[in-house]
């Protein structure tokens, strides 16, 4: 860990923007002195729009027997079929989709199990900006832009708008495109009237609450009134380690044809068509420092017209090293920071408030593993034995998504006297 520690009063303020449950594809595996909590009850973690988590119910006279739960938030509601083990606990698998207060009840024949209402912060995101060295002044161009919600399966929804540095507005699309489950699209057309570098940077607004707004970090595109017959388009940022998109533009009236990129003059490519007019090359680079990245173009046979058109084009580029992890702190109000290599020890029967921060500054997740229950925010011990809390982070555009995970040793709860 790297942060410094936080005072008590900045740890409670924390606690409003705390520890949101996320089960990661994991299953909540509850000890066998669970059943010893004879209530029943519907558990489970605060949230995050497009993350997965598990919802627990206990619920006794039901083993073997599949049960409905109903999850609901305003308009938003479905059900969910889970399996009472022999244990008298059910496990089932949930993905909010907004952001908000979410009811998750208990229906039908686990009706005595209860209800339990959470809360789902929305999805941070961060936004990128591919734009070619060179376009055409007094000419339409269009750059590419994408919102990217780093650990959900949603992809974002709302508008990007183009504006330069100093805040004066090109143009507002809406998101038109995806790639994968997480990473929407947009193109952004532009028409440069000044020559030269111009300083631009795209900005996300969100359709909804389910997802938070980002800036990408400035381009400088490089205006001139001659048609480029192939430029590139990169992101500002590169880092060493990170998968990125290089694309290749072809110039107006230019036929499609196959380019190829390479580096400090090695091919890190094979050749690629152009669709059109764009081709697109998911890359990794591997070495951080200053590179010259370039793309030839050979376009295809025009009938009438003798020989192929061909052109080349080349960028120095600062690749930064590799992406640091975002850095957690554990920090529950009642309890010493949390280390890792450190002991956590719980009595049975006792609760603890799970409190987070991070160096990204997003939402942290929390999920577990034995015989111990997250329900909101708190981490309830039922039974002795030893439990596994990770807390986990999105990250943002510089920093990967972080997480850690944490050994709690539960002990018996005392023997009441008689």
């Amino acid at each position: 860990m790297t942060l410094a520690r936080h005072s008590r009063s900045t740890r409670r303020i924390a606690t409003a923007t705390l520890a949101l449950g996320i089960a990661a594809g994991t299953t909540l595996a509850v000890g066998a002195g669970a059943q010893a909590a004879a209530t029943g009850g519907v558990y489970a973690p605060n949230g995050m729009v497009g993350v997965a988590e598990q919802i627990q119910v206990q619920v006794s006279g039901l083993a073997g027997q599949t049960i409905t739960l109903g999850v609901s938030s305003g308009a938003n509601s479905s059900t969910l079929q889970a399996v009472v083990n022999s244990q008298g606990w059910a496990s089932a698998s949930w993905t909010p989709t907004a952001a908000g207060a979410w009811t998750i009840a208990a229906l039908g024949s686990a009706l005595p199990a209860g209800s339990t209402t959470i809360t789902v912060a929305p999805m941070p995101t961060y936004t990128v900006l591919l734009a070619q060295q060179s376009v055409q002044q007094y000419f339409p161009n269009t750059l590419e832009g994408a919102v990217v919600a780093p650990i959900g399966s949603i992809a974002p929804t709302g508008t990007v708008s183009l504006a330069t540095a100093g805040g004066n507005g090109i143009t507002t699309q809406p998101l038109s495109g995806t790639v994968g489950n997480s990473t929407s699209t947009v193109g952004l057309p532009w028409t440069p009237t000044l020559p030269g570098a111009t300083a631009i940077q795209a900005t996300f607004q969100p359709s909804n609450g389910n997802f938070t707004s980002s800036t990408s970090p400035i381009s400088q595109p490089f205006a001139t009134t001659a048609n480029t017959t192939v430029a590139m388009r990169w992101p500002a940022n590169l880092y060493s380690g990170s998968t990125t998109v290089l694309q290749a533009v072809l110039g107006a009236g230019m036929p499609n044809g196959s380019v190829a990129f390479s580096m400090d003059g090695t091919g890190i490519s094979g050749s690629i068509p152009t669709v059109n007019g764009v081709a697109s090359y998911q890359w990794t680079p591997t070495t951080s420092g200053v590179h010259t990245i370039a793309v030839s173009y050979t376009g295809n046979p025009v009938p009438g017209q003798a020989g192929q058109v061909s052109g080349s084009n080349s960028q120095v580029v600062n690749i930064q090293g590799a992406r640091a992890v975002d850095n957690i702190v554990v920090d529950p109000p009642t309890q010493p920071v949390w280390n890792i290599a450190q002991p956590i020890v719980m009595t049975a029967g006792t609760t603890v408030t799970l409190a987070a921060t991070t160096t990204s500054n997003t939402t942290v997740l929390f999920n577990e593993q034995g015989p111990c229950v997250i329900n909101g925010s708190v981490l309830t011990a039922i039974s002795a034995g030893q439990c596994q809390v990770t807390a986990f982070t999105a990250g943002n555009a510089a920093l990967k998504p972080g997480t850690e995970t944490y050994t709690i040793t539960v002990n018996k709860a005392p023997a009441k006297k008689k």
